[in-house]
């Protein structure tokens, strides 16, 4: 893919990270005293005859956090995970059939942290044209192909003020079609976009 040589290549780290010893292992990472819950992603890429689109993914009305959001597959970092690539490689197994054998690893964009502490590392991948999703109704409602041309364009991205329930929030916004992608989600496109066109 033309783009790959502008991602990161070595795998950024979680750092400093901690591991809290209970029923579960969680992998945190603390900064300036603040816990975030390790987590992956991965920014799964297709392309197809009229060009390369981006696989997002909306999650089920009936999680207990996130629900009816846009997002990529992923997840938090468990004991069994080798490594934060394998729980995205997981997490897009279980939410949308996506085996690691269709995927190529093209490298990583920088982790990010979201307002309800999680830090994520996003891992890019190119998927295999003749994958068929098999959607898990469990946690995802629906698959979304994103044109990248889409996030290309910077007139596509919006930053929004608003209130919720009498907070007011900042975030990024890209509205595709009748599909609002905001949150840690946004955050990601923009980022992958400033590598890729910057």
């Amino acid at each position: 893919m033309k783009y790959s040589q502008k991602l990161i290549k070595d795998m950024p780290a979680f750092t400093p990270q901690t591991s809290v010893k209970d029923d579960n292992t969680k992998y945190y990472s603390v900064i300036d005293g603040v816990k975030y819950r390790n987590s992956a992603v991965l920014v799964p890429l297709i392309e197809k005859s009229n060009g390369t689109e981006i696989i997002l993914t909306i999650r089920s009305n009936d999680l207990p956090s996130h629900a009816g959001q846009i997002s990529f597959p992923g997840g938090k970092v468990d004991a069994k995970d080798k490594n934060p690539v394998d729980t995205a490689y997981r997490e897009a197994f279980e939410e949308i059939g996506l085996s690691e054998k269709h995927i190529k690893r093209l490298g990583y964009l920088d982790i990010t942290t979201t307002g309800t502490n999680y830090m994520i590392l996003p891992v890019v991948g190119l998927i295999d044209i003749d994958f068929l999703p098999k959607i898990n109704k469990n946690e995802v409602e629906d698959i979304i192909y994103l044109p990248l041309e889409f996030i290309e364009h910077k007139n596509n991205l919006k930053f929004v003020d608003k209130e919720f329930n009498g907070t007011r929030k900042s975030f990024y916004l890209y509205q595709y079609k009748e599909y609002s992608i905001w949150g840690a989600t946004a955050r990601i496109l923009k980022t992958l976009s400033e590598r890729f066109f910057q």
